[in-house]
């Protein structure tokens, strides 16, 4: 008699829990499709930054160019922080950072090129 009322009480849980399913999903809402994400070719920014990631044995590395000129490299070893390796210009050596911070440069403008 114990295990037909112990049945009984999980008949009305296990029904009642459904129940409340179904009325909860009664009251979502149902979204339209959602658009995909803008793709980079769509932005407005002109000079925004194309971004590589590739990976080397125990580390990631992101270079970073603009107008196809390699400016920035962020290294990311696997058991060490993050370092930055930034040129100021085009015939400028590479000058390592622990942070992306890199110093103020002074503008250096192309006015024509040839």
């Amino acid at each position: 008699m114990k295990t037909i009322f112990r049945l009984k009480n999980f008949f009305i849980i296990i029904s009642s829990l459904i129940i409340s399913l179904n009325l909860y999903a009664e009251d979502r809402e149902v979204f339209e499709e959602i658009p995909p994400p803008p793709s980079i070719v769509d932005s407005d920014y002109i000079n925004e930054p194309e971004v590589t990631i590739r990976k080397e044995e125990e580390k990631f590395i992101e270079e970073y160019r603009v107008n196809g000129q390699l400016y920035m490299i962020k290294v990311s070893p696997k058991n060490a922080p993050s370092y930055y390796l930034y040129k100021s210009n085009v015939e400028a050596d590479w000058v390592r950072y622990d942070d992306p911070t890199a110093p103020m440069n002074v503008p250096q403008w192309v006015l024509f090129t040839f």
